[in-house]
């Protein structure tokens, strides 16, 4: 190699544009629900100080919690078993580590944490009670 080739080489390098397709800030993947067929059905991010649940590919909702996407990953998952569809959640160390650092603040563990959040769903989405009649 002749020692122009390598300075055109390298000049051609610097003048070359950057990338700004946001690569290097794209949503770090930190959980995934998967099915039978190892599909994945659902899947959680995070990018800049947000939880992100995504289904089908889509995200749906944010979050700062971390403990609470992954309830939503859990409510997901019971979802598709009482379907009879049987589900696989994997989640890194960091969302586990963020959620239970969250179940601790609260004074539970992360599983009474998950659970507790669980009710708090069944209960904020509950028909209201019927008010008493009076004859």
């Amino acid at each position: 190699m002749s020692i122009s080739s390598k300075s055109r080489r390298d000049a051609r390098r610097r003048n070359a544009p950057r990338r700004t397709d946001g690569v290097a800030g794209a949503p770090q993947v930190h959980a995934q629900l998967k099915g039978p067929d190892e599909r994945v059905l659902a899947g959680a991010t995070y990018h800049e100080g947000e939880w992100t649940l995504v289904l089908r590919g889509e995200p749906v909702t944010a979050t700062p919690s971390a403990a609470m996407v992954l309830a939503m990953l859990r409510h997901t998952a019971a979802l598709r078993h009482a379907s009879g569809i049987a589900t696989k959640l994997s989640v890194s160390k960091a969302l586990d580590a963020a959620a239970s650092a969250e179940a601790q603040a609260e004074g539970r563990t992360l599983v009474e944490h998950l659970d507790w959040l669980e009710t708090e769903r069944q209960t904020r989405n509950a028909p209201p009670a019927a008010p008493p009649t009076t004859h």
